[in-house]
């Protein structure tokens, strides 16, 4: 695994004190999930910001809790260490908050896990109709280094926060020199998405429990498989909307559209449980969005043979369209198989980069088309004028055409493609115009 070596600034706080609407509007972009219910955001959510000469992230952390439940307590067993590697520490506030139990435990919290070259600053939230000198003297113990009043949700003041975080960063642009492709990890809820997300980070950076749901952020790091690196994100259960309330909707929307920005997807799949329609979705997602997806069998160990039998000729059967597409069998709590992605991973790579010559297209093509031209569409057959292949990730093509030809020699295009340049297990886009 390997991270960008750049500043981290820290968003802690209570519940529903504006925490995940502050990150939005100093990222300028929806990074966290934002709801009136406590306790929306569930883990740290991290996005890269780039201003000026300097870089830098910051994080979202769920609203920390006197009493939390299984899943918050999780996340809190983890929340020193998070505080002991940012760079810069934002206690953020509801003005408005009566709460002094809670920011006390933040405080007590702040001053034994901080550093002296860690600096602390305090953001007063949900200031739309208020003025400094109104601030509740209850709560001026809780002002560290400096305060802000700000209103997340009208932008009210951010800019001038921004603007002083981003003096406070030592890291600079050139602290990134890669901008790495990314691999999205897709599925239904529980299938062993966080579970994949952590073996192959060799650390619980997800949190993991049995409840349905438990990822809804948006969980993004640099790994590296071989000597490539990539940015893994794992991403909420996408289940059928019926099962799904306002904010899952969101997270699982969130998911799915992580595949726009994607090469590769994991589509994690509970073996116990097999392929179903949500499952073929998803693979008509990635494949309608361009992305090269490996359908990862998990929990394959806890099957018997009459069941793998079983499901490998369900598999062969739903997958008949999609014969090209890569199967992995695994268990992501033991690791077994797990590093078979490697070998997998690397294989793709050298799929999605190839590139082929003009000339070389347009003799193969050429030579196809006089000895096995496509049947007339509407009465008219359409003529090859060229081919060209214009980018890679995935090899894209453009075939130029003087007519229209039936979807069935479309489909007899891309298998000659793959059967003739070794495109084994990835997407391909070939657009057709005339």
């Amino acid at each position: 695994m390997t991270k960008n070596n750049i500043d981290e600034v820290l968003l802690v706080g209570l519940p529903n004190s504006g925490k995940s609407s502050l990150v939005n509007a100093l990222s300028r972009k929806k990074v966290s999930i934002i709801g009136s219910t406590p306790n929306t955001t569930r883990d740290k959510v991290s996005s890269t910001i780039k201003r000026n000469d300097k870089v830098f992230n910051i994080s979202d952390l769920p609203g920390y809790l006197e009493d939390p439940d299984e899943l918050n307590e999780k996340f809190q067993n983890k929340l020193k260490a998070y505080l002991n590697d940012a760079k810069l520490i934002m206690f953020v506030i509801d003005v408005h908050t009566t709460n002094y139990s809670g920011l006390d435990k933040i405080h007590s919290l702040l001053q034994k896990n901080i550093n002296k070259e860690q600096k602390v600053i305090t953001v007063f939230n949900k200031c739309e109709n208020f003025k400094k000198f109104e601030l509740n003297t209850e709560l001026y113990k809780y002002i560290y280094d400096s305060d802000y009043y700000v209103s997340s949700i009208h932008k009210l003041g951010t800019e001038e926060l921004m603007e002083s975080i981003t003096k406070s960063m030592s890291s600079n642009t050139d602290s990134i020199k890669n901008t790495y492709k990314s691999i999205a990890i897709i599925g239904k809820p529980n299938s062993g998405k966080s579970t994949l997300f952590n073996k192959l980070l060799n650390e619980e950076r997800a949190i993991v429990s049995n409840i349905s749901g438990t990822t809804r952020d948006k969980l993004e790091e640099t790994i590296k498989f071989d000597s490539d690196s990539y940015n893994i994100i794992d991403t909420a259960g996408v289940p059928r909307k019926k099962q799904k309330n306002q904010i899952d909707r969101y997270a699982s929307s969130l998911a799915v559209g992580q595949l726009e920005n994607s090469v590769i997807a994991f589509l994690v799949v509970d073996a116990k449980q097999g392929i179903n329609f949500e499952d073929m979705r998803l693979i008509s997602e990635c494949i309608e969005n361009k992305v090269t997806p490996i359908l990862i069998m998990n929990k394959w160990d806890l099957l018997k043979e009459d069941e793998k039998l079983f499901i490998n000729k369900n598999i062969t059967s739903l997958l008949k369209k999609y014969s090209w597409l890569k199967i992995l069998r695994i268990s992501a709590l033991n690791g077994k198989g797990v590093k078979n992605l490697n070998t997998v991973i690397y294989d793709l790579q050298k799929q999605l980069s190839t590139r082929i010559t003009t000339h070389e297209l347009n003799i193969l093509f050429r030579e196809i088309w006089t000895k096995k031209p496509p049947h007339p569409f509407r009465g008219r057959r359409a003529k090859l004028k060229y081919v060209t292949q214009y980018d890679v990730y995935p090899p894209s093509f453009s075939f130029i055409l003087s007519g229209r030809v039936p979807i069935n020699y479309q489909n007899f295009i891309d298998n000659r493609l793959r059967d003739t340049y070794n495109f084994d297990n990835i997407c391909l886009n070939i657009k057709f115009k005339n």
